[in-house]
């Protein structure tokens, strides 16, 4: 006759389901103490710090917001046509007009330039613009296409005269591939850009 196996198996006395809650309470909780030990911590070695750049969070939110007004109202006092068309005292330098038609956004620089000698070379009313604003002035690349491919012309470094207004700005040229701009022009304002309009169609 087999003999019956003696039954090892220990019995657990049961566990109510508050004492087990009881037991687990810690593994809810200790996130949030860990995360609180954590930020107090910081707060204890970085309470100076953290407090300085809280005071200077408005000044630099003040200097930021100063900085896109200035850049704003800097490529507004751009924008625009400029011309020396109808300067009697520049006919004994030569004669050669320039029109400019200026559009600048976000300190990069779009428009057309043309002058006389440059509209009876080629058949072209303007040639395009091209640029950015660096520091108090414009740096810009007049070219266009010829049979599908970019061509340089000249390039300009464009000054305002007058800080305030920029009635008037004066075009440099720093380089040319034909003698079609003069070497140095003084331009006024005579109106507001077409290019706006033209980007809206």
């Amino acid at each position: 006759m087999a003999r019956k196996r003696k039954n090892n198996q220990v019995r657990c006395s049961p566990t109510t389901k508050s004492e087990i809650t009881d037991r687990l309470w810690y593994k809810k909780t200790w996130p949030w103490i860990a995360g609180g030990a954590v930020i107090i911590s910081w707060v204890l070695l970085n309470g100076v710090t953290a407090l300085s750049n809280a005071e200077r969070l408005p000044a630099d939110v003040s200097r930021l917001y100063k900085k896109i007004i200035t850049w704003y109202q800097t490529d507004q006092d751009w924008t625009g046509k400029w011309s020396n068309e109808g300067d009697v005292g520049y006919s004994h330098e030569g004669s050669i007009y320039v029109t400019l038609d200026l559009l600048v956004r976000d300190r990069s620089v779009q428009g057309t330039i043309s002058s006389g000698p440059q509209q009876k070379a080629i058949p072209l009313e303007f040639v395009l613009l091209e640029g950015a604003v660096t520091n108090d002035a414009l740096d810009v690349l007049a070219f266009d296409f010829f049979q599908g491919k970019p061509m340089r012309i000249a390039t300009f470094k464009i000054f305002p005269i007058e800080s305030k207004g920029l009635s008037k700005i004066k075009l440099t040229t720093i380089w040319q591939s034909q003698p079609w701009f003069p070497k140095e022009i003084e331009l006024w304002s005579i109106g507001k850009t077409d290019l706006i309009s033209e980007q809206n169609k």
